[in-house]
């Protein structure tokens, strides 16, 4: 999956547990895990791509 992927996992995640009324810390924390996914997969891409510039 792609950075952009994992971002909108854990967004969905978020809207639909502050949207579903009554958000659960699991439903919370399972969107953070998404979101540092996203982080993590932002930095080896652009690693990648920093690496095939040189």
């Amino acid at each position: 999956m792609t950075s952009q992927e994992y971002r909108e996992q854990a967004e969905r995640l978020l809207r639909n547990a502050i949207y579903g009324g009554h958000p659960s810390p699991t439903a919370i924390e399972e969107a953070a895990v998404w979101a540092r996914l996203a982080q993590a997969a932002a930095t080896t891409e652009t690693a990648q791509t920093t690496s095939e510039e040189k």
